[in-house]
C-alpha cells in the first residue's frame, strides 16, 4: 500500500516539475537570435492550357437482357 501512495505522489510531484519548466521556467536568451528568415520563393510556374472543347464523347450504352 505504501508503494502506491510514494508512486503516486512521485508522478504527481514530476508531473507538476514538468509543467513548472513547461510554463516558462527558464529565462528568455540573452541574444535573442531569428528564428524566420526571409526566403525567396521560386515564381509560380504559369497555367497550362486547356486544350479546346470539343464534342462530349457518347456514353457507353449497355444493352438489356431479354426477359
Amino acid at each position: 500500500m505504501i508503494r502506491i501512495v510514494i508512486a503516486l505522489a512521485s508522478v504527481l510531484v514530476l508531473c507538476g516539475i514538468g509543467g513548472f519548466f513547461a510554463l516558462g521556467a527558464f529565462p528568455p536568451a540573452l541574444v535573442q537570435e531569428d528564428v524566420h528568415k526571409d526566403v525567396p520563393f521560386a515564381a509560380p510556374p504559369p497555367p497550362a492550357a486547356l486544350p479546346p472543347l470539343g464534342a462530349p464523347a457518347p456514353l457507353p450504352v449497355a444493352p438489356l437482357a431479354p426477359r
